[in-house]
């Protein structure tokens, strides 16, 4: 599956997730953030990558519905799709608001409930959660991406704020004293930019 994904800014949020988990199950994805780069022609880059999917995903919301972009986008695929049946649309439900007519007898994948591994299992056909974990699983392999986890964060491949790898985090624990109780907070730190988070319990 070569999957174009048709979005609204504003929902970049919800996009994103989404488009990471499809793109470990082996979906080329192009997004816009991901391929358009500083030079290049934004209406040339969306109409050349919309003549070569073979799947449109369009996440609809609110702001879907008040975007000339995203209009354009699925009205596109839409066409192609009239001339070329092997070509999918997908609807990607974001939140309560109507799909266009056009797109209403197309099963869509909702995405109200924010479950991206659900979504991703549905668009990509894989029944269960068993074998989309097994091909997680092939692809962390595959890359030689070694993550590790940290307690209060969960697992980290890199650094999100400078990329550094798993090598430079190393694990924070710190209690703090607060109104005769003593909480303690777990977590991770970049050894390179400083970055940390995570969480108290």
């Amino acid at each position: 599956m070569h999957a174009f994904l048709s979005h609204n800014h504003r929902d970049k949020p919800l996009v994103n997730p989404l488009a990471s988990r499809l793109r470990m199950l082996g979906v080329e994805v192009w997004l816009d953030s991901w391929e358009i780069v500083p030079g290049d022609s934004i209406p040339g880059k969306v109409n050349e990558a919309l003549g070569l999917a073979d799947t449109a995903l369009v996440f609809w919301s609110s702001n879907a519905a008040d975007s000339p972009w995203v209009d354009t986008e699925w009205q596109t695929a839409l066409t192609r799709r009239l001339s070329d049946d092997s070509v999918r649309i997908i609807p990607i439900v974001l939140d309560a608001t109507p799909l266009p007519p056009l797109l209403r007898p197309i099963r869509y994948v909702s995405l109200t409930d924010r479950d991206f591994d659900r979504a991703a299992r549905e668009i990509a056909g894989i029944e269960s959660p068993a074998e989309y974990n097994r091909r997680a699983q092939e692809f962390f392999t595959a890359s030689g991406i070694e993550p590790r986890w940290f307690r209060g964060i969960g697992a980290l491949v890199g650094c999100p704020q400078c990329g550094a790898p798993s090598s430079e985090l190393e694990p924070v624990e710190a209690d703090h004293i607060m109104e005769h109780a003593i909480t303690t907070f777990f977590g991770a730190r970049c050894v390179h930019c400083d970055w940390s988070d995570g969480t108290e319990m």
